[in-house]
């Protein structure tokens, strides 16, 4: 009876896998077919493997350049929401000051605001700072929408761990910055890759602040260059779907190295605590 009720729940678990993949799968497949093979039949899967798309979405749909565009933007943000958000759960955590629950309360309000609530104060702001139509108006909003939940996660897994160890090294004559290097950054290791991992995620595929900040072709992210694809009068689904998959291919890479530090980091809070 228990083998038959496991069978039953890996077959449950399997089609559910499946139900969510598909659409992923489906993309991939079509974009190795002609624009009339995927009107003939779009659930067949196609006749022979040829890359045109792929190519044709690379250079002359220039995904090759919105790709390099998103991975400055993002990579220059998720570094910058990393740095400050592990030393302020480390100052929150480890140090002893009045302010510091005003401080994570303050913190916590910033999860509550819709990010693309700011997006008319940080155009306004920017336009006078002279920043709109650069990539450094992306990675502002991409590091300060970012820092709330990556404090939140991280405070919330170094407070399950125990104090002793970074007092044993105080007593031993560590430095804040060799405590902090040495001993909180490898402990909070999986909460660290959990950020990364939704923190990218989220910036990668990030579409309304980059429509609104940026109206050069040159420095235009991946999420505006998928609109290239559609014209007035037809649109080329083919290229579109291989640009698509070009676009989803580094969030399924770095999940697929970190999937383990993230689900450890998501629940070793509720484990330990």
């Amino acid at each position: 009876m228990r083998k038959v009720s496991n069978v039953f729940k890996y077959v449950v678990l399997t089609g559910v896998t499946l139900i969510f993949i598909f659409p992923l799968i489906w993309v991939f497949y079509n974009s190795f077919k002609t624009n009339s093979d995927l009107f003939e039949n779009p659930w067949a899967l196609p006749g022979s493997i040829n890359f045109e798309n792929y190519i044709y979405a690379w250079k002359q749909a220039n995904i090759g350049q919105y790709f390099m565009n998103s991975i400055i933007v993002c990579v220059s943000a998720l570094f910058l929401c990393l740095l400050l958000s592990t030393t302020a759960a480390f100052a929150l955590t480890r140090l002893k000051w009045k302010l510091s629950n005003t401080a994570m309360m303050v913190f916590l309000v910033g999860m509550m605001i819709p990010i693309h609530s700011t997006l008319i104060p940080l155009f306004l702001m920017f336009s006078k700072a002279g920043i709109i139509n650069s990539h450094l108006s992306l990675i502002i909003p991409y590091t300060t929408s970012g820092m709330p939940i990556a404090i939140f996660i991280m405070t919330g897994f170094l407070k399950s761990f125990p104090t002793e160890i970074e007092e044993s090294a105080i007593i031993d004559g560590a430095s804040m910055r060799t405590l902090f290097l040495r001993i909180t950054i490898p402990i909070a290791k999986p909460s660290i890759a959990t950020v990364a991992i939704y923190t990218f995620v989220s910036m990668w595929n990030e579409l309304n602040y980059a429509l609104v900040f940026l109206n050069d072709q040159s420095k235009m992210t991946l999420p505006i260059g998928l609109n290239s694809f559609k014209g007035q009068y037809s649109t080329n689904y083919v290229a579109m779907f291989a640009a698509v998959a070009i676009t989803v291919l580094p969030s399924i890479i770095i999940f697929s190295i970190f999937n383990k530090q993230v689900i450890e980091g998501m629940t070793s809070g509720a484990v330990k605590g």
